[in-house]
């Protein structure tokens, strides 16, 4: 942006709202993934915005995107910073849209079950806020506490519930969204319609190319009566996944089914002798049917040659289950090397994904662990934990996208989805191209169609 640029913003909205603060465009130049760490280090300005503007509701977003799309100054919305892909990355400067301030709970219904908040509150402030009434969100990413509702529907997020409760698509009931025309428009909200295509799937996943999410509207739930806890081993990675899948196709719905490889169990276990791959289990309702969906899960994995050891090591880690901190400081150490990626696959494809990415990640970093989550019945993620370090941060930044490039290439070879959770970003453009094959024809199509100009975090999924 040109100061002539800047000054006509300053016209356009409340001048008090643009912030050109040297620390604060450095605040919004990285997000919290370990490449960011690293090039932040470094000095990198490579995503550094020109200004950030701070709008307090959607009419200063409209009027930020009219101007922007007359003046084809790019926008990139910013929530909490907390992505670790580069979603929020202003990659082609200009202005760093920062929906800090669109952080309000607008309404609880508890007949319908429904909260609307505006996109900019975090998740952990309204889940605490729920729960206070009873309530729960059961949307749980490992960023609860800092990450944003809209930040949750731009990467199609997905949670540590999501084997029962679904990800942010399923437990979305409607938003408003501002085009990068300045249009507001408000998605009709009702439990289901039959009325032509479901246009909020486009804007789900869209990580603010095609517009910006100000307001939504969510399912909550009554905080479960009763929850129970077990863990089974396994003699072999092959038993479990059978087990999983088992589970998952006989109609249970355990709200928790993580499945640990033989790798990371010691620490899922804290116990470093622990030796055999192990499925957690957890399941809450009414007290009787809980007992009763877990026993059945139970029987299925004594089926599969699973032996049962307690629900002590689950409880163990729902209580740390947010808990980044080990990762976070590997990351923080010069030249320290830490990645998690998430993928995902059919049944019958995902053993051949987790050993080829297994075996093309082991030479590139000194610990890789595994363990397979939000299960369907088609099929499951796979996230794989990396740690390792390099001798300087110039080292570790090669180091880390040459394990990018073997991961995203090993899915693109055995099929399996890039993301399942995290979003595309900065880090699975290319391969994200590869992936959607000719429906990204479709894409191209409606980013011209209501972006015409490209102002919208342009460099991001095409």
């Amino acid at each position: 942006m040109t100061p002539n640029q800047i000054q006509q913003l300053r016209q356009a909205i409340n001048p008090q709202r643009i912030v050109c603060d040297k620390d604060e465009l450095a605040r919004h130049s990285h997000d919290c993934s370990p490449l960011a760490a690293i090039r932040r280090r470094q000095g990198n300005r490579a995503t550094r915005p020109d200004i950030i503007v701070q709008p307090a509701d959607p009419q200063d977003v409209s009027a930020v995107l009219a101007w922007a799309s007359d003046n084809q100054v790019p926008v990139t919305t910013w929530g909490a910073g907390s992505a670790v892909t580069g979603a929020p990355l202003a990659s082609h400067g200009g202005i760093c849209l920062d929906l800090a301030n669109l952080n309000q709970t607008l309404e609880i219904n508890r007949e319908n079950l429904t909260a609307r908040v505006g996109a900019g509150k975090l998740g952990g402030k309204l889940e605490m806020e729920l729960n206070e009434h009873g309530l729960t969100l059961n949307h749980s990413p490992q960023s609860l506490a800092q990450s944003t509702v809209g930040g949750w529907l731009s990467t199609r997020s997905s949670g540590q519930m999501s084997s029962r409760y679904g990800s942010i698509e399923d437990l979305c009931v409607s938003f408003t969204v501002v085009l990068p025309s300045g249009k507001i428009i408000g998605m009709p909200s009702t439990p289901r319609a039959a009325v032509g295509p479901d246009m909020r799937q486009l804007f789900i996943g869209a990580e603010g190319m095609l517009g910006v999410i100000t307001d939504v509207t969510l399912k909550m739930f009554q905080i479960p009566e009763h929850r129970v806890f077990e863990s089974c081993c396994f003699p072999n990675l092959n038993k479990g996944l059978s087990a999983l899948q088992h589970v998952m196709q006989s109609g249970l719905r355990p709200f928790l089914l993580r499945y640990y490889d033989a790798d990371e169990a010691p620490h899922a276990m804290v116990d470093p002798q622990f030796k055999h791959p192990v499925l957690f289990l957890g399941c809450e309702g009414p007290e009787h049917v809980t007992k009763a969906e877990l026993a059945a899960a139970i029987d299925i994995c004594r089926h599969h040659e699973g032996e049962t050891m307690g629900g002590r090591a689950v409880e163990s880690w729902m209580k740390r289950r947010f808990d980044f901190s080990g990762i976070q400081r590997i990351i923080d150490k010069p030249g320290g090397v830490a990645e998690t990626i998430e993928v995902c696959h059919y049944w019958d494809g995902i053993r051949n994904t987790y050993d080829s990415m297994r075996g093309g990640l082991k030479p590139l970093a000194d610990q890789v662990v595994g363990h397979f989550s939000h299960a369907y019945p088609q099929g499951v993620s796979l996230y794989f934990i990396l740690s390792g370090c390099a001798a300087d941060d110039a080292s570790a930044e090669k180091k880390l996208l040459n394990i990018w490039r073997v991961a995203m290439e090993t899915c693109i070879q055995t099929g399996a989805a890039i993301s399942h959770h995290h979003g595309v970003g900065l880090l699975r453009r290319q391969p994200a191209r590869t992936y959607l094959g000719e429906a990204i024809s479709v894409l191209e199509g409606i980013k011209q169609a209501l972006d015409p100009t490209g102002i919208m975090n342009p460099g991001k999924l095409i």
